[in-house]
């Protein structure tokens, strides 16, 4: 390579612009609702059978199809030699059979001759174990030689390709992250973390502050010796300052790898629009940092995996909460946005790999709808005959041919959204009374690494308690934004802050002047008890907090397995164990809830006060089945005199674009009260397990 191309270089040339101002309807017309499309692997069927599949993904129904990723090594088999009439060839035929094309960047899978000329590029692991040929996400995108081959193959992609009518749009790289195997430990990784903790600090003794370098003699005298924060390699405890910052840079860096391939198909491309598709919440990535270089925000969701942990409907039927916490998440950074992989079946990489219900993958398809997205994409059309996906469900069975059951229930959707958009309200906007419930659901990543990286106990789960108070809101009929710590609170009369650990007197100071214009303030425990760099300020445990929410936290209490404590609200009784903090209200602070039992029985575990023209209330304990959230939630809307629903557990409804959409997550039928005048346009008022019903009214 005659010239090292890195990520630091593009931003010093000036050439990363972020996301262009466009007119986004243009790709995703309103009257279009949703689009619907599928991923296709030309590379690994016989060119024989290229024009059969196209025409087989158009007649399900399908308007585009998804080509490229993991194509590498046959897009540029040797080095420099690039070998494009394959593509163009499909390129062509899906342009025929009057689908849209959306283009992947190929780095998440790196060719044998590249990682066999420069070894270095390959991840090492926390072990010291460099990895090899053979697999995905192998490559570390650190590496300035690893940037400069993908730089390479995205300018030939984006030349040949970004002025092309029949390309949609493009997707970068996929699933950024390194999956299984964590992070990588290698040097580039390290030399780029230094880099950027010099940037950050900007001298030395900064860092050896933020991080407290001085408890077990930790103190360095440069930033040269600084190494990966790896538990691998220390006889006892990470420095929980470095490891948070550690996260941080792995974000950060995944943005610029994203930035930066992004900049180079925008320099070929004036009319299609990029993306990525992110993970889901767990993903070691933030979302939010590539939303200005981005056009449209997507992301991949896998219900049903046979994975630890999945209840008795999730088996079958997946998570609603955690679908749709992600899609309001990504509707609140980009309105444009949607599903780039949907599962269509089973999938290959699970402990056990069930069959989703009959009827459960139309259902997801419309959770989709109903939380705002412009399309959705399923993996894939065809199910691979060789290779690790060989279990992998497709839209056709094995044969090519056979449309599969999750190929029957995508075609069903389609046919359903048709039937949508022949009857879409023009100019409908949300209800006077559904908008009076919008409530801001305000989750910080960082806080969640924090959290995970010092928890005080195994009973403690981040993600599960954001569920708890998001279902809650959804049962109760509100429309909610997921959003970051940044947004601005003024437009939500509702706005919960649940467990963010890491605040300074600024956080604390928006949050009151929220609650004190009008707004209707939950925090819930393990808020602001850390300032951001992970450590305690010299105040009491939550003394941040102590004027916004009347009360002072006296103690937080964690009980091992199998013991649990109680809580006492409006009569009736809730068990917790994961986290319970006693309060200790003041002067015109009101106790909502109490402890039952342990030494602090008849103590404060809940409390509200009315702040200005708002409400601030605090509730400190997390219970174990969220009953206690919901009641705390409810409580919130009824003492602000807002009219909410009660809806059964698992039934989902929403509003969008003039449809009411219900998604039934139960396992069990639902009777829903929908207006007699209502006109009934998919589905009926009794909705069965894994069924839909759409209404205008």
């Amino acid at each position: 390579m005659k010239r090292i191309l890195t990520i630091q270089m593009i931003l010093a040339a000036g050439i990363l612009a972020g996301a262009q101002e466009v007119d986004r309807d243009r790709w995703f017309p309103p009257s279009d609702l949703m689009t619907v499309g599928a991923y296709y692997y030309p590379e690994a069927w016989p060119e024989s059978q290229w024009e059969r599949d196209i025409q087989g993904i158009r007649k399900l129904g399908m308007e585009f199809i998804h080509m490229g990723d993991f194509a590498w090594s046959r897009l540029e088999p040797e080095d420099g030699h690039f070998d494009f009439a394959w593509l163009d060839r499909n390129i062509e035929l899906a342009s025929r059979s009057g689908l849209k094309v959306v283009l992947c960047t190929p780095s998440a899978a790196p060719p044998v001759w590249l990682v066999r000329a420069h070894p270095e590029v390959l991840m090492v692991d926390s072990k010291g174990r460099q990895f090899n040929h053979g697999s995905r996400a192998s490559a570390d995108w650190s590496s300035a030689v690893y940037q400069s081959y993908v730089s390479r193959i995205v300018e030939n992609m984006a030349k040949r390709y970004g002025n092309d009518a029949r390309v949609w749009g493009w997707q970068i790289d996929n699933e950024l992250s390194h999956y299984d195997a964590g992070y990588s430990y290698g040097q580039p990784s390290r030399d780029a973390f230094r880099i950027w903790l010099e940037r950050r600090y900007g001298n030395i003794d900064n860092l050896n502050r933020s991080w407290g370098a001085s408890f077990w003699s930790q103190t360095y005298q440069r930033f040269s010796q600084v190494d990966l924060p790896n538990p691998a390699e220390l006889a006892e405890g990470v420095n929980p300052h470095a490891l948070l910052d550690f996260e941080r840079w792995f974000a950060v860096s995944a943005a610029d790898y994203i930035r930066m391939q992004a900049a180079i198909i925008r320099k070929h491309s004036l009319s299609q629009w990029v993306t990525t598709n992110y993970m889901t919440l767990y993903a070691p990535t933030d979302p939010a940092l590539s939303r200005s270089d981005l056009d449209v925000m997507s992301w991949t969701l896998y219900p049903v995996n046979g994975l630890p942990g999945q209840d008795k409907l999730a088996f079958r039927l997946g998570n609603p909460a955690r679908m749709s916490i992600m899609h309001d998440m990504m509707r609140s950074l980009n309105p444009q946005f949607g599903l780039m992989e949907l599962q269509p079946g089973t999938v290959n990489w699970g402990v056990t790999n069930p069959w989703p219900q009959p009827g459960a993958i139309r259902m997801w398809i419309f959770r989709a709808f109903a939380s705002g997205a412009r399309f959705v994409c399923t993996y894939r059309y065809r199910q691979p005959l060789y290779g690790f996906e060989q279990y992998h469900s497709g839209l056709v069975e094995t044969d090519g041919v056979m449309v599969s059951p999750g190929g029957q229930e995508f075609s069903a959707a389609i046919r359903d959204l048709k039937t949508l958009r022949a009857a879409r309200p023009p100019g409908a906007h949300l209800p006077e009374a559904v908008a009076a419930r919008r409530t801001a659901m305000v989750l910080d990543r960082e806080s969640w690494w924090d959290i995970d990286n010092h928890k005080q106990t195994d009973r403690w789960q981040t993600e599960e308690h954001w569920y708890k108070y998001y279902r809650a809101l959804k049962r109760a009929g509100a429309p909610v934004d997921v959003v970051t710590t940044d947004t601005d609170l003024s437009s939500y009369p509702f706005a919960i802050v649940p467990a963010q650990q890491l605040a300074d007197q600024s956080s604390v100071a928006r949050w009151t002047a929220y609650a004190e214009r009008g707004g209707h303030l939950l925090l819930t425990c393990r808020t602001a008890q850390k300032v951001p760099n992970g450590s305690f300020p010299e105040l009491r445990l939550g003394g941040l907090l102590e004027g916004l929410i009347g009360a002072r936290v006296v103690r937080a209490d964690t009980l091992p397995s199998p013991h649990v404590g109680h809580v006492s609200a409006f009569g009736i009784e809730h068990e917790w164990a994961s986290w319970g903090e006693t309060l200790d209200p003041g002067p015109g602070t009101r106790v909502l809830v109490r402890y039952t039992d342990q030494f602090y029985r008849g103590g404060a575990a809940v409390v509200t006060r009315k702040a200005g023209k708002g409400t601030v209330t605090y509730a400190g304990v997390d219970t174990l089945d969220g009953k206690l959230e919901q009641s705390v939630v409810r409580g919130l809307f009824e003492r602000a005199g807002v009219a909410i629903e009660d809806y059964p557990e698992g039934l989902f409804v929403d509003w969008r674009d003039g449809f009411w959409v219900a998604t039934n997550f139960a396992g069990t039928r639902v009777t829903l009260a929908i207006p007699p005048a209502a006109r009934l346009l998919v589905g009926k008022r009794e909705i069965p397990s894994a069924g839909v019903t759409v209404w205008i009214q």
